[in-house]
């Protein structure tokens, strides 16, 4: 069978390697003997004539899908792609690989916390023997030490969408941080627009709010994340800034500063807001950009004109960052040593030689030294800024274990169903019982 492809990606140039990390803790070693496979200094004896099975998920697009096609008919070997819904893509994966089922190659997120749901050192290939290893700008697909992941990308970041014109009539700067939201409240809201639109319906989006852009200020390196890891740091510390953060939310709830309807709103609700004026600004991923054009009807000069895109954080003004599954690839430990071989050479080829045409057609940013940045505008180049500037840090979600309870206690805020403190107290339970489940 053969391949077909993704969607537009992002990614992060070397500026952010300085100080913008994914750190791990799992083991490291693959099952299998790496001098068994093919590596970049050796792709002339990789196999041919090899089908070989991918995972993948379903929102792939034109640039993943097109860089299949271009190495099958590099190497004659034929990926052969298994489907996987996009929405629930990583419990789909794990709910597969539980039954003992594995490809050949699989996309899948490069993240500390869910690499260590499929325990990397014991299931898959260590590819640190190749060549992209040495070019990567940052360590994600990375645990203690072993490279078990290639990240193409994209990169997503977590800031702001903002409309110019409601900002530029009420007479305020763009905002940074959180406080500059209450700060411009009062402004914003007497010229007819709310403030700040939150998709609550649609759940993540109070994560992006009260979590992703708020933590940037708290994760360097994922120092924040790995503490909760390994217990040292509390989410429900009454000082802490998760507390913090929800406390920022329910106050500009109460200030009137949240789109009315925010609890059944959905995203597709505050992209609309944004995009005709009826609400400030919306916090979502940056993977969004491309709604935020298709609101504009494709006309991407007139939506460059009207939005703008920009990191926000509890006080610094940064970004943060995530990998995605797509564009992210693994090689399981299948025992096929011409499979394991083959599978390792589509990892090699993607990063070198069909690298420079994957990122042009993505216009996405670099994630490997060995490719150039293509000419980027608009929203795009705004997202180019904040994964190129050395201050973004990592999501803060990557390294906690029980994250996935995050938008339920999030939301309960946003209703009033909760304060803060038994939100925060809420999620500190399931944090702990993630962290005693995996000990």
């Amino acid at each position: 069978m053969s391949a077909t492809i993704v969607r537009r990606s992002a990614i992060m140039t070397a500026a952010v390697a300085a100080s913008a990390l994914f750190l791990a803790s799992c083991s490291s070693g693959g099952s299998s003997d790496p001098s068994d496979s093919a590596t970049g200094s050796d792709s002339a004896s990789a196999p041919t004539g090899v089908t070989l099975v991918m995972w993948h998920q379903s929102a792939d697009a034109d640039p993943q899908l097109n860089l299949y096609k271009a190495y099958e008919a590099a190497s004659g070997n034929t990926i052969e792609l298994v489907d996987l819904p996009a929405d629930t893509y990583t419990t789909a994966v794990q709910t597969k690989w539980a039954t003992g089922d594995r490809p050949d190659i699989l996309e899948y997120v490069p993240t500390p916390q869910d690499m260590r749901q499929l325990n990397m050192s014991e299931n898959m290939l260590d590819l640190s023997d190749l060549a992209f290893v040495g070019n990567r700008v940052n360590d994600a697909g990375e645990l203690d030490g072993a490279v078990y992941g290639a990240v193409l990308g994209p990169l997503s970041s977590f800031g702001m969408f903002y409309n110019k014109d409601v900002l530029d009539a009420a007479g305020v700067d763009v905002p940074t941080s959180y406080g500059d939201l209450m700060t411009s409240c009062d402004a914003v809201t007497a010229s007819g627009a709310d403030m700040v639109n939150i998709g609550g319906g649609s759940e993540f989006p109070v994560n992006m709010f009260a979590g992703f852009a708020y933590m940037a200020d708290y994760n360097e390196g994922d120092q924040w994340g790995q503490g909760v890891a390994d217990g040292s740091i509390k989410v429900n510390d009454p000082e802490g800034p998760i507390v913090a953060s929800l406390t920022t939310m329910k106050d500009l709830v109460d200030a009137g500063c949240v789109n009315s309807d925010a609890a059944t709103a959905t995203f597709q609700d505050s992209i609309a807001a944004v995009y005709d004026g009826s609400s400030a600004l919306t916090i979502l991923p940056s993977d969004f950009i491309s709604l935020f054009y298709e609101a504009g009807g494709g006309d991407t000069a007139t939506v460059d004109e009207t939005i703008g895109f920009g990191p926000i954080s509890a006080e610094k003004g940064i970004g943060s960052y995530s990998a995605s599954p797509i564009g992210s690839y693994f090689v399981p430990s299948t025992g096929d040593a011409t499979k394991e071989a083959a599978a390792k050479d589509f990892i090699d080829w993607i990063t070198t030689e069909g690298y420079q045409d994957y990122v042009d057609e993505a216009q996405a940013v670099p994630t490997l030294t060995n490719a150039t940045t293509p000419d980027l505008g608009g929203l795009y180049a705004s997202l180019a800024d904040v994964l190129m500037d050395p201050s973004t840090t990592p999501a803060f979600n990557q390294s906690v274990p029980g994250f996935g309870s995050f938008g339920q206690v999030s939301v309960s805020v946003l209703v009033g169903q909760a304060s803060p403190q038994e939100a925060a107290d809420t999620w500190q339970a399931y944090v702990d019982q993630a962290i005693e489940a995996q000990q």
